[in-house]
């Protein structure tokens, strides 16, 4: 796990996200959830990251992600009442992870990874 330490300022989170989601590219993301009440739970597993954003009237980190074969956005996952949000490294697109941390103790690490290529294909191709 890469080192957490990059906290974003609540004011930065709307701006920082959509600017994220514009640059992303491809990227796998798996999504766990960890709390004392739960455990960990992989809620997602290496699907693609369609993007984030952080609704400020709703307050809420939505993180839509998209099955292999399946309409795009199939999937979103919601963390209700973020209170503080991590990301490692802050200064690269994407980062490694992201980790919220919401009002009811839960953690949420989205871990993000290039798709891998495909057996015959070439980053010159």
């Amino acid at each position: 796990m890469t080192d957490l330490t990059n906290e974003l300022p609540r004011e930065s989170w709307q701006d920082y996200f959509e600017n994220l989601s514009r640059d992303l590219g491809t990227v796998q993301a798996t999504v766990e959830v960890d709390g004392e009440d739960l455990g960990a739970q992989i809620e997602a597993e290496d699907l693609v990251l369609t993007g984030l954003s952080y609704d400020r009237r709703d307050d809420v980190l939505v993180v839509g992600l998209d099955a292999p074969g399946g309409a795009r956005g199939d999937l979103e996952h919601l963390v209700y009442r973020p209170q503080r949000i991590f990301v490692a490294p802050e200064a690269i697109i994407p980062p490694d992870a992201i980790a919220v941390d919401d009002a009811d103790g839960h953690r949420t690490l989205v871990e993000l990874r290039p798709v891998p290529e495909l057996p015959g294909e070439s980053a010159s191709a």
